[in-house]
């Protein structure tokens, strides 16, 4: 049987939480009592003493109320402020209200509370995005309040299509999720079946992005990103505009995009603030650092060790002659030194950012310079895992990054058993592991594995805006054109 709304019930409930606060206020005239449950430091205190408190003292016609049930009708009838309130019967709604940082006002005898939106918590200004920088563009970025984040996306798409659903997800920490999408563009089968995987999270808590992915990725065993996220409004709204949806979680400073295609991954916004020549070379560059970062090491080792004969005659005395003094194969250096690398990673990204930029930059150069010094490891390997950082450093989805900082370790793991044939049969399973995967109808690779596309200009290259006259295949079912 369900909790009927009742002041001592949340005055015990809460009786050790010194910050919620459940306080008894009464009518002038009649002294009929109510009472109020709201959270300090989650409720603004302007709009909470405008909309509750000072029309106790001053609104003659609460004053005069000579019951609960006067006092609630003129509450929600003919105030200025009855716009923000909300009469709700259910308890568990109650606390879900007060909890997210409205105001409850109580009526005991008729087992009935009025939720007035009076949330003022603080929250981080809007700032540039630390990730998706852009020099020609917007400058702002999402924050970890779900109602601003959809309040920039709402003002970047000012149509009336523009669907933005809430709901909520955790036994216990209840947070809200917010589904966002153009209801003239969007596949709307996508939508339910999204909201199915919502619904079907049954777990207590959710504080980090993992436990949102997991539930709603449909190939949980890959090791490539499904879903991608963004700092930027201005990116978000693009998407929606091309039919994809986007999931926005409260506490969470970004928002997921899906469905997600790997070009998708590949593309950043610079691309966009520049000529198509300019960015079309950009990008071109970016699948060329992908593959480098992805092979190098495995090739490096597959060539020095299986087939010397592959390199011009002075370049492989030159690395024999660097590899005189060392006393460790080329595997061993190549995968000590690709621990060095990441470790190095690591240990930058969780010390503070000033010491962990200085960490990295001294590390790296110490570390490899005192090695090669000491003849642990040729310059040649030096060379190689520099140019293969660097090159993974280009992806502008982090996500990616690390799923291919993953393979390249596995690859070179190959080639060191089996060099080439390794390699390349390495390459035809990711390959094949690629185009099996299914992100919610549409293909992961797609447009790349498309007979016929007319969404291929925007993938390898960016052609001139005016030629993007279609959506994306297999995203807006229906509405396809989007440009004359």
């Amino acid at each position: 049987m369900p909790q009927l709304i009742e002041s001592k019930y949340l005055s015990d409930l809460f009786a050790k939480s010194g910050d919620v606060l459940v306080r008894e206020i009464k009518t002038a005239t009649y002294q009929v009592p109510v009472h109020i449950f709201c959270v300090d430091g989650l409720v603004n205190d302007t709009i909470f003493d405008q909309t509750i408190l000072r029309p106790f003292a001053e609104n003659a016609t609460i004053r005069e109320s000579k019951n609960q049930q006067e006092v609630m009708e003129a509450m929600l009838s003919g105030m200025a402020y009855h716009d923000f309130a909300t009469k709700v019967t259910d308890m568990s709604v109650l606390i879900q209200g007060v909890m997210s940082g409205m105001a409850g006002v109580i009526f005991d005898d008729l087992h009935v509370a009025i939720l007035f939106d009076a949330r003022g918590f603080d929250k981080r200004s809007i700032a540039e995005p630390s990730d998706e920088g852009v020099v020609k563009g917007a400058k702002d970025c999402f924050i970890e309040v779900l109602r601003t984040n959809t309040a920039m996306i709402r003002r970047r798409i000012r149509s009336r299509y523009l669907v933005i659903e809430q709901m909520t997800v955790g036994r216990v920490n209840r947070a809200d999720i917010a589904i966002a999408y153009l209801s003239n563009i969007a596949d709307l089968e996508n939508v339910e079946r999204l909201k199915k995987a919502i619904n079907k999270i049954d777990i207590d808590n959710t504080p980090t992005p993992a436990f949102i992915e997991e539930f709603i990725v449909q190939n949980r065993s890959s090791i490539f990103p499904q879903i991608m996220y963004t700092q930027r409004p201005d990116r978000c709204s693009s998407n929606l505009t091309d039919g994809r949806i986007a999931l926005i979680i409260d506490g969470m400073p970004f928002v997921y995009i899906l469905p997600c295609q790997l070009p998708m991954l590949m593309q950043s916004p610079e691309d966009y603030a520049e000529n198509c020549i300019v960015g079309s070379c950009l990008r071109t560059i970016r699948y060329f650092a992908l593959i480098l970062t992805l092979l190098l090491p495995g090739l490096y080792i597959a060539i020095t060790t299986f087939q010397q004969e592959m390199l011009p005659v002075e370049l492989a005395l030159s690395l024999q002659n660097a590899k005189q003094n060392v006393p460790f194969s080329s595997a061993v250096e190549v995968f000590g030194l690709l621990l060095s690398f990441e470790i190095i990673i690591e240990a930058g990204l969780r010390l503070p950012k000033t010491v962990g930029q200085a960490m990295s930059i001294v590390g790296g150069l110490v570390v490899g310079q005192a090695a090669v010094a000491a003849n642990l490891i040729s310059p040649g390997v030096v060379i190689v895992i520099a140019f293969t950082g660097i090159a993974g450093f280009t992806l502008p989805n982090q996500d990616l990054a690390n799923a291919v900082r993953v393979l390249r370790f596995l690859i070179a793991i190959v080639a060191t058993f089996t060099g080439f044939l390794g390699i390349m049969f390495s390459v035809a399973v990711l390959i094949l592991h690629l185009c099996s995967l299914d992100n919610y109808g549409v293909a992961y690779l797609s447009p790349f594995v498309a007979a016929e596309s007319k969404s291929h200009k925007d993938t390898l290259f960016r052609y001139p805006v005016r030629f993007f006259k279609y959506r994306p295949e297999g995203i807006a079912k229906k509405n396809h054109r989007k440009q004359k």
